[in-house]
């Protein structure tokens, strides 16, 4: 078994991963698209659907993208 309980075996060897945005930069935009997917599905239910799913699906797709930012550069044992 790994060293850390909480490292599962697979991934003892791998080099760390080291995130492009600060935590709290993500964390920010976590939020902000949480809050937009939850008014996107508000307007698909009271408005125009087309306009809410474009929302959500908007929202998602941001918050995806903040959280599998990867530059191979940016790995820490470089």
């Amino acid at each position: 078994m790994a060293e850390d309980e909480n490292t599962p075996q697979h991934a003892a060897d791998t080099t760390p991963y080291t995130p492009v945005f600060d935590e709290r930069v993500r964390t920010i935009i976590y939020i902000i698209t949480l809050v937009a997917g939850i008014v996107g599905l508000g307007v698909s239910a009271f408005g125009d659907p087309q306009v809410g799913a474009y929302i959500s699906s908007a929202a998602g797709v941001i918050a995806a993208a903040f959280g599998v930012a990867y530059n191979p550069i940016r790995l820490a044992g470089k």
